[in-house]
């Protein structure tokens, strides 16, 4: 069957965040491309970076950017403004962890805005959405809905996806903590089955999943990382045809990969992710066809997020690069693109669910086609 396929990789600016009217129509003008290279009548899954939800933590507080050169200097200005509430946060949730603290207590804004804004899209463009990621906890209440409390102060890099309805069909949270990034931010590991939960496209029998960034990769970025998983053979071996990444990469496309250990040839980070990352895992797969993988382009302060979006294909034991971002950073890097696939009709996943054996069958030759124009300006 059929699918369009879209992997959006945005140019985020701080501005895009200090209110929820910006983030809104920030996000429209990239369904907007979408919707103008969709097949009509045509399932369509479209695929949002990694982060892209987490600094709506600004929103409101237009005034501190002026006043800072770095990240953690604008986030500790907005930690002693909130001083009051984060500590009431810790006493409520019994956490002495200032950090866990300052990302629970804004978690209830940036859902608002994040669910809000990817719910009314979805069904205004009647797109299957894997709206990106924030840090987050989770909630107490159904995901389906705008109304939020943390469930604790644990704080999750968490995603969701929403159907052409409107509705929230699943939520992932992310398994592998990247070293030096993730794990210094007193984030919390999600749980490999929690992470194995597939949905179907809507109106097909394709499953799908999610599997942030370093979820897909096949190896750990260092040797210190036992509690490292292959999230990406897991939904594999469940059945999982199309696999969706959103990805936020925080260091240099073209530089130097910093976690070789001493001896090893000197490669770069575009190097590194091509051998231990989704394009590789995918060549030992035998069920998941597809994975559309966003990156996050972001220049904020100190912070720099960058590298080529991607919607990569398995044909029988050949992976392809269906279509490819040609440019990592600047405006011109910031593009929609757009491709499609023939899934196989698959009975692995409920050969999965079930315990039984899957009937093989053959994959069915790609259609790709270029990437989108970018956004017009509103």
């Amino acid at each position: 069957m059929l699918v369009d396929l879209f992997s959006v990789q945005p140019l985020m600016k701080p501005e895009d965040y200090l209110s929820r009217e910006a983030f809104y129509h920030k996000i429209d003008r990239y369904f907007q491309a979408a919707s103008r290279e969709r097949t009509a009548d045509r399932p369509a899954v479209i695929v949002f970076p990694e982060d892209l939800a987490t600094f709506l933590l600004l929103e409101g507080h237009a005034d501190i950017l002026s006043s800072v050169k770095t990240v953690d200097e604008a986030f500790t200005v907005l930690g002693k403004r909130m001083l009051p509430r984060i500590l009431w946060t810790m006493v409520q949730y019994g956490t002495i962890r200032s950090k866990r603290a300052f990302f629970a207590n804004g978690a209830a804004k940036v859902w608002h805005i994040w669910h809000g804004t990817m719910s009314r899209l979805a069904h205004d463009y009647q797109m299957t959405v894997v709206a990106g990621s924030a840090l987050i906890p989770e909630s107490r209440w159904m995901y389906d809905t705008n109304s939020y409390m943390p469930r604790s102060a644990k704080i999750y890099n968490l995603s969701f996806t929403v159907g052409p309805d409107g509705h929230v069909l699943s939520r992932t949270k992310k398994v592998n903590l990247v070293p030096t990034q993730e794990d210094v931010l007193e984030l919390t590991r999600g749980r490999l089955d929690e992470a194995l939960d597939a949905v179907h496209i809507p109106g097909t029998s394709i499953p799908m999943a999610t599997a942030i960034c370093y979820d897909a990769f096949w190896r750990p970025h260092t040797d210190h990382e036992p509690t490292f998983q292959n999230v990406l053979a897991a939904l594999d071996a469940q059945g999982v045809q199309l696999v969706a990444q959103p990805s936020a990469n925080p260091w240099r496309w073209d530089e130097a990969w910093p976690f070789d250990p001493p001896g090893h040839p000197p490669r770069t980070r575009a190097q590194q992710w091509d051998q231990e990352g989704s394009q590789t895992a995918l060549k030992h797969a035998q069920h998941v066809e597809v994975i559309i993988n966003p990156q996050l382009l972001l220049e904020f302060l100190d912070l720099h997020f960058d590298g080529p979006s991607r919607i990569l294909a398995r044909n029988g034991e050949t992976v392809s690069t269906l279509v490819e971002a040609g440019a990592v950073r600047g405006p011109e890097a910031e593009m929609v693109l757009k491709s499609e696939w023939d899934f196989s009709e698959s009975n692995a996943f409920a050969a999965a669910k079930t315990g039984t054996e899957p009937t093989p069958r053959p994959l069915l030759r790609f259609r790709a086609r270029s990437r989108v124009p970018k956004p017009e300006s509103r």
